[in-house]
C-alpha cells in the first residue's frame, strides 16, 4: 500500500512541525482541513515525483553529453567553453555558470576536467542554449543534438518549450515541491520527457525501460484516487 491512514494527534504535531505549515496547507486546503487525507496526499506526491527520477535522469544527462558532442565540432575543441568565439557566443548568464563549475569543482579539491566540467553544470545551463538569442549561433550546430526528432518539428522554438517545461517539473521535484494535483497534466509530462528522450536515442526508452515506474504509479493513483487527486486542476498545468 501507498498509503497509510495516521490520527494520532502526537503524529500530527510532529508532522506538522517537520514537514511545516507553510508546506502542509495546500495539502490541507485541498481536503478541507482534513489532516489523514491531505498527509496522504502528501505521500502520493513523494511517490509520484520519485517516479519521474529516472526518465529526468536520462534526459539530463543525454542532453547534455549530446551537446557537448555538438559543441566540441563547432568550435573545434573539447575544452569549447574556454573557446574565444564560445565566450563571444553566449551571454554572461552561461559564463557564470562555467565560472560556478570551475570553483565547485575546486571547493571539493578536485582538479578541473572536461569531464567534470560538464557534469558540474546546471540543466538551467543546457537548457538556456535553446533561448531565442542563439538561433543564429548555436541553433544551426544543436540541432544535431536531437538526431531522432523529426525534421519538420525539428525547430528551436519547439525544443527549447519541451526542454524548459521539463527542466520546471524536475527543479519542482528536486525541490520537494508539489506535482501532484493533475493527473492528465502529469501524463502530458511523462509524455514530454519520453518523447525527448527518443529525440535524443530511439532506443533508450526501450533500454531503460525496466526503470520507468511512472505509469505504474499514475495508474495507481487514478483507480484508488486514495489522495482526491482530479483528472483537471488549474494549480497544475503543463507548464508549471
Amino acid at each position: 500500500m501507498f498509503f497509510k491512514q495516521t490520527k494520532n494527534k502526537v503524529e500530527y504535531n510532529t508532522l506538522e512541525k517537520i514537514l511545516s505549515k507553510d508546506r502542509l496547507n495546500p495539502y490541507l486546503a485541498k481536503h478541507k482541513g482534513n489532516f489523514d487525507k491531505a498527509i496522504n496526499h502528501y505521500k502520493a506526491n513523494i511517490r509520484i515525483s520519485e517516479s519521474f527520477y529516472s526518465a529526468i535522469a536520462i534526459i539530463e544527462v543525454g542532453l547534455r553529453n549530446n551537446i557537448d558532442n555538438q559543441l566540441k565540432r563547432k568550435y573545434t575543441s573539447e575544452d569549447w567553453y574556454n573557446h574565444p568565439d564560445f565566450i563571444k557566443d553566449v551571454s554572461s548568464f552561461q559564463i557564470d555558470r562555467i565560472q560556478e563549475a570551475r570553483k565547485n569543482i575546486l571547493k571539493e579539491k578536485k582538479i578541473i576536467s572536461h569531464s567534470r566540467i560538464i557534469a558540474e553544470l546546471t540543466f538551467g545551463f543546457w537548457t538556456s542554449l535553446f533561448d531565442t538569442r542563439f538561433e543564429r549561433s548555436l541553433w544551426k550546430n544543436l540541432r544535431f543534438a536531437f538526431p531522432k526528432c523529426p525534421k519538420q518539428i525539428r525547430q528551436r522554438k519547439t525544443v527549447s518549450s519541451k526542454l524548459n517545461s521539463i527542466r520546471k517539473l524536475r527543479n519542482r521535484i528536486f525541490h520537494h515541491e508539489s506535482i501532484a494535483w493533475n493527473i492528465d497534466a502529469l501524463t502530458d509530462y511523462k509524455n514530454e520527457l519520453y518523447e525527448s528522450i527518443n529525440w535524443l536515442d530511439g532506443d533508450l526508452t526501450t533500454f531503460f525501460k525496466d526503470t520507468f515506474r511512472i505509469d505504474e504509479v499514475l495508474s495507481y493513483v487514478s483507480i484508488r484516487r486514495p489522495t482526491g487527486l482530479q483528472q483537471s486542476d488549474p494549480r497544475l498545468s503543463c507548464h508549471v
